[in-house]
This record gives C-alpha cells, sequence and structure tokens, in this order.
C-alpha cells in the first residue's frame, strides 16, 4: 500500500483515513524499508498533513501504546521535543540550525499547574543532541522514570502528576525515533508525538511547530475524543506561549474552536528577550525549574506561570487567563509546586523496580533517596 500512497501523494491528492491506516501499519510493523517510509513521510510533509491523514495515523500508533486507565480530568502536556532538534531543509527559523534551545518550560508548567490542583500527565524522552530533552531534566530533577503502567496510575492518583518515559521506544517503535532523528526534517512523525496521549487525558495543552497547524491539530484531538483543547503556536518559543511576542491561540470546547492572538503585555506581563528565557544541559534546566519552584523572580518564572494559567484556564478551574495567572503564583509562592515535586520523587523512587540482589539493592536506593529528599534543594 505504501508504494501506492507515495504516489498518489506526489500527485498532490490527499489519502483517505483507510489508505492512512493501512500505511501506518505497515509502518509499524516493520513491513516498509527506510527508504519507503523516508519517501512517504517527506512526500506527505511537502503535500501538507490533512486532519483526517492525521488522526488516522494517529489512531494506529495508540493501538501499539498501552494506556493508563483514563481519565476525564486529566490534562495532557505532552510536547514534540521541539529543542532537541531543529529544521534544516524547510521553514528554517532565522536561517539558525541551532533551534530554540529555551529551558524546559512545559516540565516547570506541569509542576506548578500540579500545585494548583490539577491532574497532569506528561511524557518525554532523553535528546539526541547537544541539547536538552524532557527526560534529561526530569532525571536530572531526581524523578525515576523507570516505571510500569499501574505505577504511574497510582502516582498520578496519589500525587496528581505522572511523567511516562517514551512510549514509542518502549513499544517496538524505536525505528520511527531513529528514521525521524536521521531525516533532519520536522514530519507527520513530529506531529504524532503529542497526540499519543498514553494516559488517557480528556484535555489537552498542546504546543505545535506551524501557525499554520493550531486548528489542523485541534480539528484532530476533537476527533480522537478530547473534550478540551488549547493548541498554540508561541513566536520564538515554538510549542509553548511566549513570553517574547505573540502566541497563537486554538481554543476548542463545549464544541466550538476558535482562534486568537494573545502577548504577555494582556496580562500586565513584560515581554522578555529569548536570552532571558534560554536552557542548557539536563543539570542546568533542572537548577532553572528549581529557581522557579522556589519563587525566584524573572522571566524563566513568567513563562511558566503563563503557561501554567493557560492550562488551569483549559481544565476549567479558573475562567480567564488573569486568574489562571494568580492561580499559579499562588501555587509557586506557597511551596506547593515544590511540595509536588518532592512527592513525586519520593513517590517514583520509593516504587522503582529492584532487578538486582533483592535487600542490598534496596538499602542502597533507600539511603539514595534519603539523600535526595533531605538535599539542599528542598
Amino acid at each position: 500500500m505504501i508504494r501506492e500512497a507515495i504516489g498518489k501523494i506526489v500527485s498532490r491528492r490527499n489519502l483517505a483515513a483507510r489508505e492512512m491506516e493501512e500505511v501506518m501499519r505497515e509502518i509499524t510493523e516493520r513491513m516498509a524499508s527506510p527508504e519507503q517510509v523516508t519517501s512517504f513521510i517527506t512526500a506527505l510533509r511537502m503535500k501538507g498533513e490533512t486532519p483526517e491523514e492525521i488522526t488516522a495515523a494517529a489512531k494506529v500508533i495508540r493501538e501499539k501504546i498501552p494506556r493508563l486507565e483514563g481519565r476525564e480530568d486529566v490534562v495532557s502536556l505532552d510536547r514534540e521535543e521541539i529543542t532537541v532538534e531543529k529544521e534544516t531543509i524547510l521553514n528554517t527559523l532565522n536561517g539558525s540550525t541551532g533551534g530554540t534551545n529555551i529551558f524546559n518550560v512545559s516540565t516547570a508548567t506541569a509542576l506548578i499547574a500540579a500545585g494548583g490542583g490539577l491532574k497532569v500527565a506528561k511524557y518525554g524522552r532523553r535528546s539526541y543532541s547537544p541539547l536538552c530533552g524532557c527526560a534529561d531534566v526530569i532525571e536530572a530533577l531526581g524523578i525515576n522514570l523507570d516505571m510500569t503502567p499501574t505505577q504511574l496510575e497510582r502516582c498520578l492518583k496519589e500525587v496528581g502528576i505522572c511523567f511516562y518515559y517514551d512510549p514509542l521506544a518502549q513499544n517496538g517503535l524505536e525505528p520511527i525515533i531513529t528514521l525521524r532523528r536521521k531525516i533532519g526534517i520536522r514530519t507527520i512523525f513530529n506531529i504524532l508525538d503529542p497526540l499519543i496521549n498514553p494516559a488517557g487525558a480528556g484535555i489537552q495543552f498542546l504546543g505545535v511547530y506551524d501557525p499554520n497547524l493550531t486548528e489542523a491539530m485541534a480539528t484532530v484531538l476533537e476527533s480522537l475524543g478530547i473534550r478540551r483543547a488549547l493548541v498554540v503556536h508561541g513566536e520564538d518559543t515554538l510549542d509553548e506561549i511566549s513570553l517574547t511576542g505573540k502566541t497563537k491561540v486554538t481554543e476548542y470546547q463545549s464544541g466550538r474552536m476558535k482562534s486568537y492572538f494573545i502577548e504577555p503585555e494582556d496580562f500586565g506581563m513584560k515581554k522578555s528577550r529569548l536570552d532571558e528565557i534560554r536552557g542548557g544541559t539536563g543539570k542546568q534546566n533542572a537548577d532553572i525549574i528549581l529557581e522557579i519552584l522556589r519563587g525566584c523572580p524573572g522571566s524563566k518564572r513568567d513563562i511558566a506561570v503563563l503557561n501554567a494559567a493557560a492550562a488551569y484556564f483549559i481544565a476549567g478551574k479558573v475562567k480567564d487567563f488573569k486568574e489562571g495567572i494568580e492561580l499559579a503564583n499562588q501555587s509557586i509562592d506557597s511551596g506547593k509546586a515544590l511540595h509536588i515535586l518532592k512527592r513525586l520523587i519520593e513517590f517514583t523512587q520509593t516504587e522503582r523496580r529492584y532487578l538486582r540482589n533483592g535487600h542490598e539493592d534496596e538499602m542502597a536506593h533507600r539511603e539514595s533517596v534519603r539523600t535526595i529528599l533531605d538535599g539542599e534543594i528542598f
């Protein structure tokens, strides 16, 4: 089927949902060669993916991923790892190939949102570049990612937040990640990343790399059963609400969709320069997040607060962004967001699986957890 699909796409014709599903099954079941897959996803990118094609592909990928027991009140903050790879052929940003390299805003956002009472799920993978992936930061914070689905469900229920490590790699789809990394341009695989939704969340706050994708992705989320969604593209920061300029927002809830633009000044926040929200290594980004959770002021805190406000808003916890900003600041200043991190570290480290030496491993690890929890960061 993939050969026929390539021919159809090259002729700039869209695929029917059934055709897309067949092609994706050939890809995920390794019936198509790497050359065929590369040709297919590149041609699809050049044509432009339709919401129907994206939805069909997402449904096939979701079939391969074990899902947690879904809860409609859970907010998904999954992201494409935009800071990990940069477009090198199409739509390059200001002629640069270095990426945005801002710190991991969505990880800070997740902790602040959970501190304000939301149930939050997020997944991440490690970096394959000099920049930093979400999983690198999570591990640098002391959070254990080696968790079973059952443990993740308990973590979400008891702590209010969970981080799911790389569902593609853990379920035999590593070749997709490898190919995506080698090809050097963003393709449908990048778009599919945040649509996997292994936590079965009913609410999604999604960032996209292209402003023209916000409506399309909101339509896809509706088709996938998401009941509330906020899809954003921020100037400079791309997959987060921007503090450096305008952000395009497409909002879907109550069966209605609308798009609009926002700027930090709309909410009484000061616009920042991109260099003021830059990140670095996993350890450096973890330190930035800890500073935010300790209450340090500045642009890094502001962008995390603004994005947490958006999460509160789309979850229906506040009536507007301004009220969400107040709640996000309360989450930080009360110490609740930092307490969520402490509980998350304690839960994930205590629940980790001991694969060797039984009692000796457990005793050594308990000492390690004690060191983390009694350390200077808390």
